[in-house]
């Protein structure tokens, strides 16, 4: 189906000549942000980095170099490590490697705007990714939020074809990628999950459907499964993909947490405090095996005893996994306009003003075109429901096992900007439509 405008915009225009200005642009922008910004070293930079340098130089998956760790999944740091092993320890390097992750999720995105709604959608989507801030201001710093990006593009564009050609093969390839998604982000769990039930959704037989959902978790669990395994005989215990629940659980259904990271230092400390497990050794010790069963139990015992609560707080969680938390939001507890004036002064007021712009007006943006996108097209539910399903999936996952806040959106904003651009292709039809019958000839 061609999309609004493309007969217009074509004689000046195509798809791949927007691709190529935007790519431009980005990567412009992208320079200069990796050459201005100074590495902040944060405690999760760090985790990943000595992870990924004792893989490449140790042939070890650990911290410290002796102990075996399963602070995180394992294919970001295998990521990381693959590239340190070629290039040696350089960390500046890595932003390098991150834009790479975003060239391939810009690309995927494309592909899915075109197969669901024509190639000019499908380009502005790809180019509204690729020039989108929120991606540039990770890119500088080690974390996985890049390749969790294109990984879950990646998957989203094969959930698409096997939702369309309903192929065997397909499905296979989207377990796949699901479970390499898995083992970068654990709490991608239950997204797999919604993506095997929304199998059942089609036109097929039930027979025909669970062969096609057995395709999907197959190659799913031959991917997740030697990791487990890996966990199980390493810390005799069941670990799917890494530690941590306990520690969401523990933190998570704290009040003074309000349910999500970031937070003062002095309220961490208190709540690991009362946790009794301080003072901690180093950064990221409660996400050692012994210490997360211990945190497990005790969170639990917490938020059977106050369950009303806790249903506050991930529902506050909610609203962190798009939004970003009070304290990240502006950086202070003191009040809005104090907390901006110390993000001003931290960052500059470009920097603070687009970050509170950006989720204040951006997301929330996103999110209501996203809404009336999916009323727009309600007739085509089938067909768009991954779309639907991965920024609920996640979201989802995230809630119960995570505290953290305000970066785990970034891996399902392409669907929303998908939706964003495909309606708003549409608000100029009615107009476009009227435009021609005025000029046509009246015939009597």
């Amino acid at each position: 189906m061609r999309q609004v405008g493309e007969t217009n915009v074509e004689r000046r225009w195509s798809p791949i000549a927007l691709l190529i200005v935007a790519g431009v642009v980005g990567l412009l922008a992208r320079a200069w942000t990796i050459l201005h910004t100074a590495r902040h070293g944060y405690a999760i930079d760090d985790l990943f980095d000595a992870v990924a340098w004792n893989l490449a130089s140790l042939g070890d998956f650990t911290l410290d170099g002796t102990t075996p760790s399963a602070h995180v999944g394992p294919l970001y740091p295998l990521f990381l490590g693959a590239f340190y092993r070629v290039v040696g320890h350089r960390p500046e390097w890595v932003p390098y490697l991150h834009v790479a992750c975003d060239i391939g999720a810009s690309l995927c995105l494309y592909r899915v705007g075109m197969r669901l709604f024509g190639s000019w959608t499908g380009a502005v989507a790809a180019s509204v990714l690729f020039l989108y801030p929120a991606y540039w201001t990770y890119d500088p710093r080690i974390r996985s939020e890049s390749l969790l990006t294109l990984l879950m593009t990646a998957w989203l564009w094969a959930t698409v074809v096997c939702m369309n050609s309903r192929r065997p093969y397909t499905f296979a390839i989207a377990g796949v990628l699901a479970g390499l998604t898995m083992l970068c982000k654990p709490v991608a769990i239950l997204l797999g999950l919604c993506v095997v039930a929304s199998v059942y959704w089609g036109k097929e037989t039930i027979g025909v459907k669970t062969r096609f959902a057995a395709f999907y978790l197959l190659a799913c669990l031959l991917i997740v499964a030697p990791w487990t395994i890996r966990n199980y005989l390493t810390f005799n215990t069941v670990i799917p993909i890494s530690a941590g629940v306990g520690a969401g659980l523990w933190m998570g259904s704290d009040p003074l947490s309000r349910g999500s990271w970031p937070m003062p230092y002095e309220t961490e400390s208190k709540i690991w405090e009362t946790a009794g497990i301080t003072p901690l050794p180093y950064a990221h010790a409660m996400y050692e095996v012994s210490t997360d069963q211990l945190l497990r139990a005790k969170g639990w015992e917490r938020i059977t005893e106050q369950p009303t609560r806790y249903i506050w707080l991930s529902v506050t969680r909610m609203f962190d996994f798009w939004i970003g938390n009070q304290f990240y939001l502006v950086g202070s507890e003191e009040g809005f306009m104090r907390g901006l004036m110390n993000d001003a002064l931290d960052r500059g007021w470009f920097v603070a003003g687009y970050s509170v712009g950006k989720r204040l007006l951006l997301v929330p943006g996103l999110a209501l075109l996203a809404l009336w996108s999916a009323w727009f097209y309600h007739a085509r539910w089938r067909a768009l429901v991954p779309l639907y399903i991965f920024p609920l999936g996640l979201m989802l996952g995230y809630i119960p096992f995570t505290v953290e806040a305000g970066r785990y959106a970034l891996p399902v904003l392409p669907c929303l900007i998908v939706l964003a651009v495909a309606v708003l292709a549409q608000v100029r039809l009615p107009m476009a439509s009227l435009r021609r019958r005025q000029h046509l000839p009246i015939r009597l």
